[in-house]
């Protein structure tokens, strides 16, 4: 089985050991850039959202690799998110590619484990050892992976040298890749924080603090949010997402963090009642969450024609006033330039910098509508 599975942030990270592990050869694709998201909006329907297009394009990389199994999380839900496999499938054959489909959702246990049994020649005995080596050494990967990106993302805006802070982020991943043993990467999560307290920091004493909240995939990957998160640390702007990689896997594919999920829905039925999709409901408990713990503001990113991340701005916005937090909602497509997009996150920026320093709470006039609103 040569298994591929779609690119989003770092979880091939994880998923990548936890496969090779369970017996599987594993294909990674390239990461998104421009030729992918072109490929996948030229082959996907028009009005679907960016992530369909870019993950298409992907997922057509890794058939040209060589892949013959595609892995895909699904489910029946109300986002258009759970349908991709099956879409993205019948796109591919329809261009002659040949390939087995895996769905990774509840309903489907019983093929999983069939599957996981299959790659340890049926015996049950040998894919139980398998399995619990597997998710232990991606456990570790993904505890490690999210204390890393955690300290990074706090001494990112305070670091003297912005880039000696982003090198020892790389040189921390490049290690949790290549460990193969848990032991080693206790060792790693064990320094992490001697490491990087050892980054020289500029003085500044407190600096301003921005919750993204948003769509999964828009939230997750640095190529569409156009490395959002370090483009505001260097801003001196600390970022708290919502979800990161190893969170998303834990949340959608072990259901963890079940508390914290049910918080931010009960806050947010004030203003939204029903869960639709694309992180409406976790987005507006985010968002007033944030206000609470006295963040500065709310960046909430999502992809242009998506549903459900549009329906929920009138409850962003309400919830944004009525919490005096101000928020900027931003949509994405493959049209959205760079320049026009960290455009508005820096105007956002100094419209903090400006509120913070007055002191001045402006009321209700605290809501940047998106460009197409």
């Amino acid at each position: 089985m040569r298994v591929a599975f779609p690119y989003m942030g770092d979880i091939r990270l994880v998923l990548e050991p936890i496969l090779r592990e369970l017996g599987a050869e594993v294909v990674v694709p390239p990461e998104p850039n421009r030729e992918t998201v072109a490929l996948g909006a030229q082959l996907a329907p028009e009005t679907i959202c960016l992530p369909f297009k870019v993950t298409l394009g992907n997922i057509l990389r890794a058939l040209e690799l060589g892949a013959d199994t595609l892995a895909y999380v699904s489910g029946s839900w109300s986002c258009r998110f759970g349908y991709y496999g099956r879409l993205q499938a019948d796109i591919c054959r329809e261009l002659g590619y040949r390939f087995r489909l895996l769905e990774l959702r509840r309903d489907r246990m019983k093929e999983i484990i069939r599957e996981i049994l299959q790659l340890s020649d049926n015996s049950l005995l040998r894919a139980t050892g398998r399995a619990w080596r597997a998710f232990r050494l991606g456990w570790f990967k993904a505890t490690t992976l999210e204390k890393a990106y955690e300290l990074s993302r706090q001494v990112l805006p305070q670091a003297e040298n912005k880039q000696e802070c982003r090198r020892l982020l790389r040189t921390v991943i490049a290690e949790i890749e290549t460990a193969e043993k848990v032991r080693e990467l206790k060792q790693i999560r064990d320094r992490l924080t001697t490491r990087f307290a050892r980054v020289r920091r500029n003085g500044r004493g407190s600096v301003l603090r921005v919750k993204l909240i948003g769509e999964s995939y828009c939230t997750i990957e640095p190529f569409v949010n156009f490395d959002l998160i370090n483009r505001l640390g260097e801003m001196e702007v600390w970022v708290d997402p919502f979800l990161t990689g190893p969170r998303w896997l834990g949340f959608h594919g072990f259901r963890l963090r079940k508390g914290e999920v049910r918080r931010a829905q009960r806050l947010a039925k004030s203003y939204w009642q029903y869960c639709v999709g694309g992180e409406d409901a976790n987005s507006v408990g985010h968002l007033i969450m944030a206000a609470r713990a006295g963040y500065d503001g709310v960046i909430h990113v999502h992809p242009f024609a998506c549903m459900p991340s549009t329906v929920v701005q009138p409850a962003l916005a309400a919830a944004s006033r009525d919490y005096n937090i101000p928020l900027l909602s931003i949509s994405l497509d493959e049209h959205t330039a760079e320049a026009g997009f960290l455009t508005r996150v820096e105007a956002f920026v100094s419209l903090l910098e400006r509120r913070r320093r007055s002191s001045f709470k402006t009321g209700g006039e605290v809501y940047v509508p998106d460009q197409g609103e």
